[in-house]
């Protein structure tokens, strides 16, 4: 098994238990920044997979930030 199947089965699992925490806030906010950055982790796994060009995490952490304020 290599890291990035792993990578992506723990950041399924990540997403099935906090899903319900989230939507407990109540926090459009918040929801909008964890699935952002969770979806953006993904791609990113995805495409270091399947050896595509990526962002750097700073870089793409930083455009979610600005999108938020």
């Amino acid at each position: 098994m290599n890291w990035s199947l792993l990578l992506l089965c723990f950041l399924l699992f990540i997403l099935i238990v906090q899903a319900p925490a989230i939507r407990r806030l109540h926090s459009g906010r918040d929801a909008a920044a964890f699935y952002g950055i969770w979806t953006l982790t993904v791609l990113a796994v995805l495409a270091e997979q399947t050896k595509l060009p990526q962002f750097r995490p700073l870089d793409w952490v930083r455009s979610i930030m600005e999108l938020l304020s």
